[in-house]
């Protein structure tokens, strides 16, 4: 995960709230935190709001997450012939238009697979919402100048992405997880880690008679999933609005036979110094499962357009970042080549400093090798006779002895010695041939006799001492 700030936005009828985390070294941790009134019904003055909460921040996030509340979407949970990913995308493009009295064109659809099972089936989640209300709220931000905009999430997910953040996988049976918030409330039943119901219900949880009506909402939920999963729930989990949780815990101990607890929806959730939930009253439970942990998050309902937008931004950025790259590589290089340069003409001015000081030495060396190469030209006219016994130490092989190395007229080589067998004096013959100090090598005589039973071939090689190149 690269380093920098993301922030996820949820905006409803009423409320925007907007959480920002910066990524160091890999982790991150929450360090802004704003909700505010909204009202969609004026776009201007909605814009205007949404500017003045991101320029309260210190620096611009770079991605922006957005998250739509359940109950603005149409959520199916369906069992479809199939586990091929590419099967299951076409049906679930031919149910989205099931599902909505609306054409193609005027819907926006995602699906989570939930499980592939072993009969050929599989359980997903399709969500449907109405291009025109998602359009209306991107609008919105694209006027308050918002950049970055590349996820559309389901409040669902979201929040399901809370709850796999702070109970970490250590919650072993099937658990309801009830999310309240201003104006609304969320519903989801996660089921061996999956989530396998979801329901969003409008309603004021501040009204005690609206918070009973919750009660029964809950109740009802909780009946139509043992309904149609045969099986039950073990705990019920509230968190969001801290005052409404104990309020309804109370309502719900009444009503249902399991455990009712309340979790804090600060639970686990990593908060920069200083930064702190001014409102218990308002829930950020699905901002922050958005935020902090988006791998769990499976359905995108961003339109196509904005995200062909969002992708044409990104390729203009990296362009941008590139040609600067670019230029800034080959200033670098240039600046390197100056410097080079430099340190060449200092270095060249030291030499040549140094020359004019060892000048009358030079001078004399010089002298003194023109002298010595003079004399060699002298002696040099043929090898000299230590290279000679050199040459001929290296080429005579262990199983050949030498009894005598002599010179003739100071340019002739006699060697006479003994071998095994014939063959190896044929050998030594070739290889002083190679060599090239020698010519016209040749084999004066080769006689064989026997001493200790042993059979020993005395001889004696010729050869002329090549003249030096």
């Amino acid at each position: 995960m690269p380093d920098g700030r993301t922030a996820s936005v949820e905006i409803d009828d009423n409320y925007i709230k907007v959480v920002e985390a910066e990524t160091v070294k890999g982790k991150k941790m929450i360090c802004g935190l704003i909700c505010k009134p909204i009202s969609l019904q004026d776009p201007e003055n909605a814009a205007a709001q949404i500017k003045e909460i991101f320029q309260s921040f210190k620096t611009m996030p770079e991605h922006i997450m957005l998250n739509i509340p359940r109950h603005l979407v149409t959520a199916r949970f369906l069992k479809i012939p199939s586990v091929t990913d590419e099967e299951i995308s076409k049906i679930m493009k031919l149910e989205s238009i099931k599902h909505l009295p609306y054409t193609d064109e005027n819907v926006i659809y995602g699906y989570r697979i939930i499980e592939k099972m072993d009969d050929g089936y599989s359980r997903v989640l399709l969500v449907i919402a109405q291009s025109e209300s998602v359009n209306n709220i991107i609008g919105i931000l694209n006027k308050a100048g918002i950049k970055g905009l590349s996820f559309l999430s389901l409040s669902s997910e979201a929040l399901y992405s809370w709850s796999m953040l702070v109970m970490d996988g250590k919650e072993k049976e099937n658990a309801m997880v009830v999310n309240l918030d201003v104006g609304h409330i969320d519903i989801n039943i996660i089921e061996e880690n999956k989530l396998v119901f979801t329901r969003g219900i409008v309603c004021d949880t501040k009204d005690d008679r609206i918070l009973s009506k919750a009660a029964n909402e809950i109740e009802i939920s909780m009946n139509t999933y043992r309904k149609e999963s045969s099986s039950s729930i073990g705990k019920v989990i509230l968190t969001g609005q801290a005052a409404a949780s104990e309020d309804l815990k109370a309502a719900l101990s009444k009503k249902l036979k399991v455990s009712v607890e309340i979790m804090d929806q600060k639970a686990g959730i990593p908060f920069a110094e200083g930064i702190k939930i001014e409102d218990e009253n308002v829930s950020f439970v699905e901002t922050f499962g958005l935020l902090l942990r988006p791998e769990d998050i499976m359905i995108n309902l961003i339109p196509s357009e904005a995200r062909e937008e969002v992708q044409y931004s990104l390729l203009r950025t990296n362009l941008i970042t590139a040609a600067f790259l670019a230029l800034l590589f080959v200033v670098i290089i240039f600046g390197i080549f100056v410097k080079k340069l430099h340190d060449r003409y200092v270095y060249m001015s030291t030499i040549n400093t140094q020359l004019k000081k060892i000048s009358p030495t030079v001078e004399s060396a010089r002298k003194m090798l023109k002298d010595i190469k003079i004399i060699q030209e002298m002696m040099g006219r043929k090898p000299l006779a230590v290279d000679v016994l050199s040459e001929v130490y290296t080429i005579t092989p262990a199983n050949v002895s030498l009894t005598m190395i002599g010179f003739e007229s100071g340019k002739d080589l006699v060697l006479r010695g003994g071998a095994p067998e014939l063959s190896e004096v044929l050998k030594y013959v070739a290889a002083l041939e190679k060599s090239s100090c020698f010519e016209g090598v040749k084999v004066k005589y080769a006689n064989k006799r026997v001493v200790d039973n042993r059979e020993i071939v005395d001889f004696e090689i010729d050869a002329m001492i090549s003249k030096v190149k």
